[in-house]
C-alpha cells in the first residue's frame, strides 16, 4: 500500500494493488502537522515547511488505515490498469531501440525508412518499423485477451511483458556498428 500527497494531488496504490490519482483533494485530516505525505515500500516522510521527517509507527498505522478506507475510482479496474502499464512497456520498448540505434525519434526513423530512400539507413530503418509494428500488435492483443479476462483469472503484469517481443540487439539490425565501421559515423534523414 502506497499513498503520496501533497498540494492537493492523491496518489494511493491499495491492498489490491489497484493504483489512481486524483487531484483537487482536500488535504487528508491525519492527527499529525504536514504539508505533504509520503508512504510506500521504501519510505514513510512528512513535509513540514522545508523540513522532512520520518512518520513514527502511529503515523504509518494512520496511514495505512486512509489508505484501507479508500475506494477507487471506477475506472481503476485491473484490467485497464494492466493494460496501461503493459501500453508504457510497449513504449519503453520501442523507444529503447530508437534510442540504441541513435535516431532522434520515430519520425526520424519513418523518414529514413520511407519507400524509395537511398538513406544507407534505409533498411535498418524499416526493420526498426516492423518491431514497433510487431510491439504494437502484441500489445493490441493481449490488451483484448486482458479485457475478456476476469479479474481473478488474470496473469501478473510480469507473465504479459513476457509475451511482448523484446528489442533485438542493435546488430541484429542491417547497418547498424558494423556499417558505422565502414562507413564512418551516422546520419540519418
Amino acid at each position: 500500500m502506497t499513498l503520496e500527497y501533497e498540494n492537493g494531488t492523491l496518489r494511493v496504490e491499495n491492498a489490491e494493488g489497484l493504483r489512481w490519482q486524483l487531484a483537487d483533494v482536500p488535504k487528508p485530516g491525519f492527527t499529525f502537522p504536514y504539508d505533504a505525505v509520503t508512504l510506500t515500500g521504501e519510505r514513510a516522510l512528512r513535509r513540514l515547511g522545508a523540513g522532512l521527517y520520518p512518520l513514527a509507527l502511529d503515523q504509518i498505522e494512520e496511514v495505512k488505515a486512509f489508505i484501507g478506507r479508500q475506494q477507487p475510482p471506477s475506472w481503476a479496474t485491473f484490467q485497464k490498469q494492466t493494460a496501461q502499464d503493459l501500453r508504457a512497456l510497449a513504449q519503453g520498448l520501442i523507444h529503447t531501440v530508437v534510442t540504441q540505434l541513435e535516431y532522434e525519434g520515430l519520425l526520424d526513423v519513418m523518414i529514413t525508412g520511407r519507400e524509395g530512400s537511398t538513406d544507407l539507413y534505409a533498411e535498418e530503418a524499416r526493420q526498426v518499423m516492423a518491431y514497433v509494428d510487431s510491439v504494437w500488435n502484441a500489445f493490441y492483443a493481449l490488451a483484448e485477451q486482458i479485457k475478456d479476462t476476469p479479474t481473478e483469472e488474470l496473469s501478473s503484469l510480469k507473465e504479459y511483458a513476457e509475451m511482448m517481443p523484446f528489442p533485438p540487439s542493435p546488430e541484429q539490425f542491417s547497418g547498424g556498428i558494423f556499417q558505422e565501421l565502414l562507413h564512418g559515423p551516422r546520419s540519418h534523414g
